[in-house]
């Protein structure tokens, strides 16, 4: 098959074995195909031209995402991010070849799992009484220069609190239904709550389990929670 001068665009790594006749076509229409190395296969498809990859449409990133997704249906993935790529297929199987240590350990942390998403919105600590001068560290005075930075700080600090507390809160439902979790605070826009993303790792045996253990007919949580998946397993492949 002829290369294209524009490279090939990677989306997912998954073990030899658990490759088959790929179908179909990538984003912006590049036949989908497997390049099996070392025990290892990656999903690729050619790219006309370049250049796109850096600012992609809404939809390229959603039919990315799709395509991964039906890859994970079948077998475990690894999930590269979008853009991803690599020159040609020769490049692909050296990429393999120099992870050939840790994909294979990944694969195994995600075997048979998928991810679940637990967001909620958290709200910001109130400003202090009295307003901070909002001109350039330079130019205001030392105290409220220092004022400001120790509010910043203490709101900051709370966040992570009331994110781990959630944390913990979400965990006495869901622990023995995980295999591993995380937690991520996002920097809040000045008057806006704070998003708290929980991210599990999850048998996929177990996902109606945890739904169930999740729903408003649970018992109560610190926070008002929306729940999403399941998902190939973005957030536990680094």
């Amino acid at each position: 098959m002829a290369e294209s001068d524009a490279g090939l665009l990677l989306y997912c790594i998954t073990g030899a074995s658990s490759t088959s006749p790929v179908e179909g076509t990538g984003v912006r229409g590049g036949g989908l195909r497997n390049i099996v190395h070392g025990g290892l296969a990656a999903v690729v498809s050619p790219l006309e031209e370049r250049e796109w990859v850096a600012t992609p449409t809404t939809a390229e990133l959603l039919e990315y995402e799709r395509i991964i997704h039906s890859w994970h249906a079948i077998a475990d993935v690894l999930p590269m991010r979008f853009g991803s790529v690599l020159p040609d297929e020769a490049a692909v199987r050296a990429h393999l070849d120099e992870h050939r240590a840790t994909y294979p350990r990944a694969l195994e942390r995600v075997s048979g799992c998928v991810e679940m998403g637990v967001r909620a919105l958290l709200p910001t600590p109130p400003p202090p009484s009295a307003p901070v001068e909002p001109v350039k560290p330079m130019s205001r005075s030392g105290a409220s220069y220092l004022e400001a930075l120790r509010h910043r700080y203490s709101a900051e600090n709370r966040l992570k609190d009331d994110c781990a507390a959630l944390e913990r809160a979400v965990l006495t439902k869901v622990a023995p239904l995980c295999r591993e979790h995380r937690a991520e605070l996002s920097r809040p826009r000045p008057g806006e709550p704070a998003l708290c993303s929980l991210y599990f790792l999850v048998p996929r045996d177990r996902v109606p389990a945890f739904r169930a253990a999740l729903s408003p007919d649970s018992g109560e949580l610190p926070a008002k929670l929306a729940l999403s998946g399941p998902w190939p397993p973005f957030n536990f492949v680094a």
